[in-house]
């Protein structure tokens, strides 16, 4: 009880709450990530794959505890910011972007939204649409030959790694980890962690277009 009022009453609190729900959320990240570029190995080794999670007797238990995680980071995220716009002086608004302000950190809500409803979509065309039974392989590169979903994704992608390249460092600052010696670190793994994202959920629609649809 302490806990999560400390969560919900204390500034610092929510902020934790967004820096550790993130970090979660960056190890699932990996997780969807190594996964999915099974989809380079073409049909058989992505459908195996696919079908082990299906029979999985703890899919919908992560499921639920992923939904709670994402939500909490959203939601907790939209407080944090909208807090901070509101006790910071309009006469400061001006110089938003100064002082070291990155475009990650610029547009972290906006980036947040738009992660949000691409993985609304995500789970309609992947998860609700699929037939169970047939090919996920074939749906998801099916998917990708269609050119505004593509264009969509890959423009969520770029969202994504925008958000990625502030988050581990905000987490890092949010927990006490700021020093000349280690933030300049955080910031390079930030970055590099954006673009591996960035670039590896990126290349799947644009090998599905130029090899996946000749398989």
């Amino acid at each position: 009880m302490r806990l999560i009022k400390y969560a919900v009453g204390s500034s610092i609190g929510r902020k934790q709450v967004v820096a550790l729900t993130g970090l979660l959320l960056v190890g699932f990240l990996a997780s969807h990530l190594s996964g999915n570029l099974l989809i380079l190995f073409g049909p058989e080794a992505f459908d195996s794959y696919a079908e082990f999670l299906a029979a999985h007797p703890l899919l919908i238990p992560a499921e639920i505890g992923l939904a709670a995680v994402f939500i909490t980071h959203i939601v907790w995220g939209l407080w944090v910011s909208f807090q901070n716009r509101a006790a910071r002086p309009d006469r400061y608004e001006v110089n938003e972007n100064e002082g070291g302000r990155t475009p990650g950190s610029a547009t972290m809500k906006y980036t947040g939204v738009m992660t949000l409803i691409y993985l609304l979509i995500h789970i309609y065309t992947m998860k609700i649409q699929h037939v169970a039974g047939t090919s996920l392989w074939n749906h998801a590169v099916n998917w990708f030959e269609i050119a505004p979903y593509t264009l969509f994704y890959l423009f969520a992608m770029v969202g994504l790694g925008l958000h990625l390249s502030h988050g581990l460092k905000s987490a890092a600052q949010t927990f006490g980890i700021n020093h000349p010696r280690y933030t300049p670190v955080i910031e390079i793994v930030g970055f590099v962690l954006a673009v591996g994202f960035g670039v590896g959920f990126g290349i799947l629609p644009i090998w599905s277009l130029t090899v996946g649809s000749q398989l």
